[in-house]
């Protein structure tokens, strides 16, 4: 599996910041290239799911990601599948007048070792500059609150 982590300082409670990452339908206001985003109940609390489809390097691809875990104000752990399957976890700390958000991705592409060399010459940077831009917006989105 692959592992694409960052991290981003937030000037909001971790409760403000909680509010916005855990409303997926705003999800596409600040990840690049997601869309045609549907959300089944109960999220964002376990259990719950969202599919959606992400577009990156001209390929649209489909993933459902699965509530495994919530605690609201400091994470969501959520299990993907489609294209990419893995997890994604959010984990919020507080830290000095704000909320420090560390975003870690620990995926699997489909296809054996060609996945795997799909993986290492192009697919991680992608992830890793999406995420970036994505926690950029984020932060924007959440600091004009």
């Amino acid at each position: 599996m692959a592992i694409v982590e960052r991290n981003v300082q937030i000037k909001a409670s971790p409760q403000e910041t909680m509010a916005l990452l855990s409303d997926a339908s705003r999800w596409p206001d600040w990840y690049p290239g997601m869309t045609e985003i549907e959300i089944a109940a109960p999220f964002p609390e376990a259990g719950g799911k969202v599919t959606f489809k992400v577009k990156s390097a001209g390929i649209s691809m489909p993933v459902t990601e699965t509530v495994l875990d919530y605690q609201p104000g400091k994470l969501q752990v959520l299990q993907m599948d489609g294209m990419l399957s893995g997890r994604a976890r959010w984990e919020l700390a507080p830290e000095g007048d704000g909320t420090r958000l560390t975003t870690t991705f620990d995926y699997a592409l489909p296809g054996g070792v060609f996945g795997k060399i799909a993986d290492a010459l192009l697919v991680k940077r992608l992830n890793a500059k999406s995420l970036e831009e994505g926690l950029r917006n984020f932060k924007a989105l959440v600091e004009r609150r």
